[in-house]
């Protein structure tokens, strides 16, 4: 199959699009066909080497933690998602990545790609999506009713942060 992939820590004249071996599933894990990634700022961290000591991963490394595509075959013990079903997922950061026709995935991170949205597009939700609601949920504990500014609503977090406020029934 074929991979972006780094040898060595750079800017992105250190990518490389290679050949590699196919993964295998693993208990507990999934392999999906990846329709998409998408690349964020940690993305370009990691690569350029900034991000050693918190996300530290082995090289080379096939970048992209942003996965959508689709179950293409299960490792022993997974039961939640089925072969054929179409997922959208945040990949362990330390681990390799999307940017590859197929990728190994913990089954327990995929989600149901929205129905709404092509396969491809929804792989720009991940990170920006479960970034938004963390802000929102996990740490304003925003409730129905509540006022919010959001301030950067026309950047990918913010943007994703309106639609998930204005769904839970606030004042944006």
């Amino acid at each position: 199959m074929k991979a972006v992939r780094f040898h060595e820590y750079g800017d992105p004249s250190v990518l490389s699009y290679e050949d590699v071996e196919q993964p295998v599933p693993g208990v507990g894990q999934v392999l999906v066909r990846v329709a998409a990634t998408s690349f964020n700022g940690v993305d370009g961290n990691i690569r350029g080497g900034f991000m050693q000591g918190p996300i530290p991963v082995a090289l080379p490394h096939t970048p992209g933690i942003d996965v959508s595509g689709t179950v293409e075959a299960l490792g022993e013990g997974v039961a939640d998602v089925e072969i054929g079903d179409r997922v959208v997922g945040f990949l362990p950061m330390a681990g390799d990545g999307a940017a590859a026709e197929y990728v190994v995935a913990p089954a327990g991170i995929l989600t149901p790609a929205p129905k709404s949205v092509p396969l491809p597009d929804a792989a720009a939700l991940p990170l920006v999506g479960l970034t938004a609601w963390q802000a929102l949920f996990d740490h304003a504990k925003l409730a129905a009713g509540q006022r919010v500014l959001v301030n950067g609503a026309g950047g990918a977090v913010g943007g994703y942060a309106v639609q998930l406020a204005k769904n839970a029934g606030a004042y944006v």
